[in-house]
């Protein structure tokens, strides 16, 4: 009786307390956004995109561009990153400036602009969403967005549009923007127009 109950007692793994590891958060007040790696998904790449010096250049896409698949430079404005507890947990999140373009192409080749709304609170930089315009251009050089707070539960910002006659250079149209944050996710955009095209 006695050996088989040391036996049955020796086949069981050993129990310890779980403990829970959890990484502190990510102050992303002293991230290197210049130097730091995006998902490959913000311009369509199929790796995660290395930055260097605030670019990456030659990234491989499945954008199209003077031929398919056309690779992507990719550009983020490291002097106006926005910081702001979004989320509402008490942290500040980080909306980061990015653009992509057809690799050696014009301003024409932009294909995407946006500012990606990125996290700390898991201990790493964990993007939120990517803000799209409310006056949606598709086919054509995308509208310009610019972040001015995060706020709980909203982000705001400015827009500039295009019109029909439009040149690249110069979109016409001007929007004060709010996108909500609830639930965890990005609403659809509000606008209020203060320049019609």
């Amino acid at each position: 009786m006695g050996l088989g109950i040391g036996l049955v007692l020796g086949a069981l793994p050993a129990l310890r307390p779980s403990v829970e590891r959890v990484a502190p958060p990510l102050d992303l007040h002293a991230v290197d956004w210049g130097d730091a790696t995006l998902p490959g998904s913000v311009c369509r790449s199929p790796a995660p995109i290395r930055l260097r010096g605030g670019e990456a250049l030659a990234v491989p896409s499945s954008f199209d561009g003077p031929s398919a698949n056309y690779p992507q430079d990719v550009h983020v404005d490291v002097s106006t990153v926005v910081y702001g507890d979004l989320t509402g947990d008490g942290r500040d999140e980080a909306a980061l400036p990015l653009i992509c373009n057809n690799h050696d192409s014009t301003a024409a080749g932009t294909t995407v602009v946006t500012a990606l709304l990125l996290d700390g609170s898991s201990g790493e930089a964990a993007l939120l969403g990517a803000l799209s315009s409310s006056q949606p251009r598709l086919g054509e050089i995308p509208n310009a967005i610019t972040v001015s707070r995060l706020l709980p539960g909203r982000v705001l910002g400015d827009e500039s549009f295009y019109g029909p006659e439009d040149a690249n250079c110069c979109p016409s149209g001007r929007a004060s923007t709010i996108w909500p944050w609830t639930g965890g996710a990005l609403g659809a955009p509000q606008a209020t127009i203060t320049r019609r095209r």
